[in-house]
């Protein structure tokens, strides 16, 4: 029952946000995104006492601590009520957003991290995100968000394999391994990733492609008993 009330809470407070980020949007002229949020950002932060947000601050660490101590659903519930008192708290959010995807509660999750990502394009939160909504089978916003981690920050390879992934579940079997070659770009030697290609290839009828990825595996790891297997079976 408390794990309820946590979520219901919590998303009251992000609709919360959003209604009154769409009050002022529709108050004024129309202005880009990035100067609403911070326009919204700014009278909320005003109207917190130093007093609440040092509240705020120590019920933040208490749920870390409570984390250590691995008592995740208590450290929700700090992590809530610090939300209540600073709803924009940014590092509370990203806490309490990565217990949810942890507690597979991927629908709070994903609200959460949508939030953030519109008061903070971080490629964090987008990746997050895109692994949130992929959990619920939100595939088209999932590759989005996704295509916007990697957009933001191309440097980890793991995001590609993810987008790979997406677009392997929607079905776009030739994205998908243009988006995992570029994380073997990146890490070419990655053993899971190379089987991860031969494995797209060989949903794409292309035999031959696969053969040559597990070949190249066994120069890698000649002893590697998957890559045999399935090169025998081909």
């Amino acid at each position: 029952m408390w794990t309820y009330l946590i979520i219901l809470l919590s998303l009251s407070l992000v609709l919360g946000i959003f209604f009154r980020r769409l009050y002022l949007y529709n108050k004024g002229p129309v202005a880009p995104i990035a100067e609403l949020v911070e326009e919204s950002e700014l009278p909320e932060k005003k109207r917190i006492s130093k007093a609440n947000r040092a509240r705020a601050e120590a019920l933040s660490k208490k749920g870390d601590r409570l984390i250590k101590a691995g008592k995740e659903d208590e450290a929700i519930k700090c992590f809530v009520q610090a939300l209540a008192i600073d709803a924009l708290h940014q590092e509370t959010q990203h806490k309490l957003a990565v217990l949810y995807l942890q507690k597979h509660l991927y629908g709070a999750a994903a609200a959460l991290f949508k939030q953030l990502s519109e008061i903070s394009p971080d490629p964090v939160h987008f990746s997050h995100l895109g692994l949130a909504l992929y959990s619920q089978s939100d595939f088209e916003n999932a590759k989005s968000a996704y295509q916007k981690a990697v957009e933001l920050d191309d440097s980890r390879p793991q995001r590609f394999v993810s987008l790979s992934q997406v677009y392997r579940s929607t079905g776009q079997l030739q994205h998908a391994v243009i988006a995992l070659n570029k994380a073997l770009a990146i890490e070419g030697d990655n053993m899971e990733f190379l089987f991860l290609m031969a494995d797209l290839q060989i949903s794409l009828g292309n035999t031959e492609g696969a053969k040559e990825i597990l070949k190249k595996v066994l120069e890698i790891e000649p002893n590697n008993k998957d890559a045999s297997a399935m090169l025998k079976g081909l």
